[in-house]
């Protein structure tokens, strides 16, 4: 029998979990003024040192392949890293640009902005490996977060105009992978990687529940990449079904994009 109480507890744990963090901690100026050039080099991504998920003698693992630089392609420059800073310490996760009306969503991972300060978004960043960002710096102006590990972050205006109207957008998908394959972006730092490349690598994915397995060699810094699965969407790219969350050396791990994924995307979209 549900009560009363147990079902307001419910709403409450809900909006909870949809509820926005803080985004900027500061004005937009604030947050350009903060990360200079050597702070988003010198940030670490805060899982390099996740461990090794699964058995690599259970099957060959595909390895990551570089992005071929420039980053200008437009299935390319919509993958980038969002910087923070968290309890004193500078990082960064990887991340995509998503479509929506406000022309303004960044996704990533929970884990990766929940409870975060000077949130910026660079897309396509170190394109010609010198640290670059060729489609500008983006301030958050709001993130939020929820259940499943999943989290994105609205972007202000930069310029006069919006992040999709510059480097264009994924477009979003809440019902799994086109013909069972997806391909893993993200900034991988570990291992042989410092996570100054963007990569890819296109796999066949295994579903278990709210969860995506892949091949991938993904390493630490991953996460919050993108999973990207069909094309000739809306957008012109392919579809963010699901954002990387754990997994480094044999089993790349993504979390599937369902319902907790589709409010969270609502209540951000505009």
């Amino acid at each position: 029998m549900v009560t009363r109480s147990t079902t307001l507890l419910g709403a409450l744990l809900a909006a909870a979990l949809l509820a926005p963090g803080p985004a900027a901690n500061g004005t937009p100026s604030d947050i350009l003024g903060y990360w200079t050039p050597d702070r988003m080099a010198t940030a670490t991504s805060p899982d390099t040192g996740e461990p090794a998920l699964g058995d690599p003698a259970a099957g060959v693992l595909a390895e990551l392949t570089k992005a071929p630089r420039p980053y200008t392609a437009p299935g390319v420059r919509v993958h980038g890293k969002v910087f923070w800073t968290k309890s004193g310490r500078n990082s960064w996760c990887s991340a995509s640009v998503v479509t929506a009306p406000n022309k303004s969503v960044v996704w990533s991972a929970a884990h990766c902005l929940s409870g975060t300060t000077n949130v910026m978004f660079v897309p396509a960043y170190n394109s010609a490996g010198s640290g670059d960002a060729p489609y500008g710096r983006w301030p958050a102006r709001k993130v939020a977060t929820s259940g499943n590990d999943h989290a994105l972050a609205v972007v202000g205006q930069v310029g006069g105009q919006n992040l999709e109207d510059v480097v264009g957008a994924n477009g979003i998908r809440f019902t799994g992978p086109v013909g069972g394959r997806t391909t893993v972006w993200g900034y991988p730092a570990a291992r042989i990687w410092t996570g100054r490349d963007l990569t890819y690598c296109n796999q066949p994915t295994q579903l278990s529940g709210s969860s995506v397995r892949t091949a991938c060699d993904t390493e630490g810094g991953s996460s919050g990449g993108g999973y990207i699965t069909g094309s000739s969407t809306p957008t012109g790219l392919g579809y963010l079904w699901a954002n990387h969350s754990a997994g480094a050396g044999a089993t790349a791990i993504g979390v599937v994009f369902g319902a907790t994924a589709e409010r969270l995307y609502r209540a951000n979209m505009n």
